[in-house]
């Protein structure tokens, strides 16, 4: 019975790495395409991934409304 709860809870952390990897990765694309887009549109690309970085997917949304 022990065994069973063992196995399940290894599971779970597992999945837990698997969903911070994914998001991290995820993340890191988001930043690359901001960075990309706003060089693209004479913006500052360095402004604007540092403002993704650091508030996220409101950060995000802040840049899609905003950008030119």
């Amino acid at each position: 019975m022990v065994f069973q709860y063992d196995m399940a809870l290894g599971a779970a952390i597992a999945g837990m790495y698997i969903f911070m990897i994914v998001w991290f990765i995820i993340n890191i694309l988001i930043l690359i395409w901001v960075y990309k887009d706003a060089k693209e549109r004479d913006m500052s690309p360095i402004l604007w991934v540092i403002v993704v970085f650091f508030c996220g997917i409101c950060g995000l949304i802040i840049y899609l409304i905003v950008r030119k």
